[in-house]
Order: structure tokens, then C-alpha cells, then sequence
């Protein structure tokens, strides 16, 4: 099957390899928050903590960056800050999440971010739901075309007014 290279390849977007991995159950606390699995919880926790353990609460960043080639394990210097910044923007630039502040806990002992699933009936429609660089793009397209005359203009010739 088609789709079966797709999820097997670099080809999954944010979205399907996220709901992969939640469903994996294979990274502890990343977890579905609700029946529905709109809402899940992200393990957050900061490096500068003392029980802070590489292997295990960097190891989703480290996927991500892994899928994404930008980490080749025993080529590239382990980095997990900028892994996990790099799934942070992923997923602050991904319209497919919002993240949910009020229900994220980042002061516990086990700290985690919620997430919530923005499905397509969520989603504004018309102008305001384009992305910005598809309306600069328009925006300027338009004002180029202004600034040209109509061909019309160019053909008429300029006759003397008869009097």
C-alpha cells in the first residue's frame, strides 16, 4: 500500500507521527488525556532538574529529530535542548495543535504539557485561516498587478480633442 510507505518513511507530518507515538505507549507519560484522543500530555521536564535523565525524558525530542534526520545516532553530538526546542516549534508552528496552558503542569516532580488536536471542523475558515506567507503572497501579487496599466490603456492612441 501507498499509505504504508508513507508512515514507514520520512513522509508523516507532525500530526500522524504524534499520534504514533502516543499510541506506542512506548515513551512514559506521554499519554492521551481524554476518551476521545483530542487531548494528550507531553512530558516537559527541564534538563536543570536533579532526577532529569537523558535517556528517558529527552527520548521523544530525540525521536523527532531522529525522523526528521536532523540527529544520526554515533555521527552527530547529542543535543537534547535543541531537540526539544525543535518539537516545541514544530508543534507552536503546526496548526494541527493548540497547546492547552491552564492544564499543563510545569512545577511538579513528573512536569507535562497538554496538548489539544484541532480538527478540520475546528478550523476558521476564508481569509483568516490561510497562513500568512500564502496572504503576503497574494497581497503582493495584487499590488503588482495594480501598478501594471491594462493592456487596453496601452493600445488606445491619443487623439486631439475636435473642437
Amino acid at each position: 500500500h501507498h499509505y504504508e510507505k508513507c508512515t514507514l518513511g520520512r513522509n508523516m507530518r507532525l500530526r500522524e507521527w504524534l499520534i504514533a507515538q502516543i499510541d506506542s505507549g512506548k515513551y512514559a507519560g506521554l499519554s492521551w488525556e481524554n476518551r476521545e484522543r483530542t487531548t494528550f500530555k507531553i512530558p516537559w521536564k527541564h534538563a536543570a532538574k536533579q532526577d532529569y535523565r537523558q535517556s528517558e525524558d529527552a527520548a521523544l525530542f530525540k525521536a523527532w529529530a531522529v525522523y526528521k534526520g536532523k540527529f544520526r545516532e554515533g555521527r552527530d553530538k547529542a543535543d537534547p535542548s535543541a531537540w526539544k526546542t525543535r518539537l516545541r516549534c514544530a508543534l507552536n508552528k503546526s496548526t494541527d495543535f493548540q497547546e492547552v496552558p491552564e492544564r499543563s503542569q510545569l512545577d511538579i516532580s513528573e512536569p507535562y504539557k497538554v496538548y489539544h488536536i484541532v480538527e478540520d471542523t475546528e478550523r476558521p475558515t476564508g481569509w483568516l485561516s490561510m497562513p500568512a506567507t500564502v496572504l503576503l503572497l497574494t497581497r503582493a501579487l495584487v499590488q503588482s498587478l495594480s501598478l501594471c496599466s491594462p493592456i487596453w490603456a496601452r493600445s488606445q492612441v491619443s487623439r486631439p480633442l475636435q473642437g
